[in-house]
C-alpha cells in the first residue's frame, strides 16, 4: 500500500492547481488517477494470492503423483438451514435439491514422490464439519498448526432452500439451483451461479464471475480483477449491482426487457444493443469526452422496471441482447 500512496502523491504534485474553468479536466485526471492507483492494487493482491497458492501447491516440475484422500458425510439441515464454508485451497461445487440433507464429499488431493510423505500430509489436513441448530459449518486446515500443501475439492448437495456463506481462498467456485441468500467472497478463481432463485452477494478479488439463468431480484457482485457477465431474463423489481475495477461487466438478456441503466466506466467504453431513453446524468457523472466518447450514461429502456447498475474502473461495459 504504500507503493500505492507513493503513486497518489507523486500524481497530485505534479498536476498543478487549475482555474474554475478547467475543474472539469482536473476531476477527469483525478479519475485517472484513482484507477490508476486502484488497478495497480488490484495486480499487487492478485500476485500476493497467486503466490500463496504456488507456495502452497510447490513447483510443478517437484510435485510428483497425485494422491488422494476422500472425505464423506451426511448431515440434517432442514429446507431453510444454513451453510458455511471455507476453504484456502480447491475447488467448490455446490447444487441445490430435495430432502433435508447435506451431503459433503470432500476429496483431499497432495503431490509427492514419497507416499509415505503424501499419505501423512493428507492425514493431518483435518476436515471439521460443525452441526448446530439449523445450519452446518465446514472448514479444512492442517492440524497441530503447520502449513499442509494439500488441496480440499468439495462436491456438496443441499436442500435449495438452504442459505450459503461461503469465503474460498484459492480454486473456483460453482453454485447451481439455489433459491435463498448466497454470500460469497473469492480470492482467487472464477466464479460461476446458475440457475435458481438465489439473492446474491459475491465479492471476487481475482477471477471471473458469471451468473446464468437465474430468477433473482437482487443481484450484487464486486469484483476487483476479473469480467463480470450476467446473462438470463431481468426481473421487473430486481436491482443487478455489478461492478468491477480491471475488467469487464456484460449483461445479456432478452429483447424485450425493461429496465433503468446506469453504466459509468473511467477508460472505456458504454454500449447497448438497446434503444435508450437517456435521462439526465447524476453530477457525479461527467460528461462525453472530447472525442465524443460517452462513457457515464444514465437512461431507460422500454418501460424501465429494474435497476442496471453496472461500473467499471479500466473495462467496457456492454448490454447485448440474446
Amino acid at each position: 500500500m504504500k507503493t500505492i500512496t507513493g503513486i497518489l502523491i507523486s500524481y497530485a504534485l505534479a498536476v498543478p492547481a487549475a482555474p474554475a474553468a478547467a475543474q472539469g479536466d482536473l476531476e477527469h485526471q483525478v479519475q485517472r488517477i484513482v484507477s490508476s492507483a486502484l488497478t495497480l492494487a488490484a495486480d499487487a493482491l492478485d500476485d500476493a494470492v497467486a503466490a500463496r497458492a504456488a507456495r502452497q501447491r510447490g513447483p510443478r516440475e517437484d510435485r510428483g503423483p497425485e494422491h488422494t484422500e476422500k472425505f464423506e458425510k451426511t448431515v440434517r439441515l432442514g429446507r431453510n438451514g444454513r451453510l458455511e464454508l471455507t476453504n484456502f485451497s480447491g475447488d467448490v461445487e455446490i447444487a441445490g435439491g430435495s430432502g433435508d440433507d447435506a451431503k459433503i464429499t470432500a476429496t483431499k488431493v497432495t503431490h509427492s514422490n514419497n507416499e509415505q510423505t503424501a499419505r501423512a500430509a493428507l492425514s493431518a489436513m483435518a476436515i471439521e464439519v460443525t452441526e448446530r441448530p439449523g445450519g452446518v459449518a465446514i472448514v479444512a486446515q492442517p492440524t497441530r498448526g503447520r502449513t499442509n500443501s494439500v488441496e480440499v475439492n468439495y462436491v456438496i448437495s443441499v436442500p435449495s432452500g438452504t442459505s450459503l456463506d461461503l469465503k474460498t481462498y484459492s480454486g473456483d467456485v460453482t453454485i447451481r439451483n439455489m433459491t435463498a441468500d448466497v454470500h460469497l467472497k473469492s480470492y482467487s478463481g472464477d466464479v460461476v451461479v446458475r440457475d435458481g432463485k438465489p439473492a446474491l452477494d459475491l465479492e471476487s478479488i481475482s477471477g471471473d464471475v458469471s451468473i446464468e439463468q437465474i430468477e433473482s431480484d437482487r443481484v450484487k457482485v464486486n469484483s476487483i480483477s476479473g469480467d463480470v457477465i450476467l446473462r438470463g431474463k431481468l426481473s421487473k423489481t430486481g436491482r443487478y449491482d455489478l461492478s468491477t475495477n480491471s475488467g469487464d461487466v456484460q449483461v445479456i438478456t432478452d429483447g424485450g426487457a425493461s429496465f433503468e441503466l446506469e453504466a459509468r466506466t473511467f477508460s472505456g467504453d458504454v454500449s447497448s444493443d438497446f434503444p435508450l431513453k437517456l435521462g439526465a446524468l447524476p453530477s457525479s457523472f461527467s460528461p462525453p469526452s472530447k472525442g465524443g466518447r460517452r462513457n457515464d450514461i444514465r437512461g431507460t429502456v422500454n418501460d424501465g422496471g429494474a435497476l442496471l447498475s453496472l461500473h467499471s474502473f479500466s473495462g467496457d461495459i456492454l448490454i447485448s441482447k440474446r
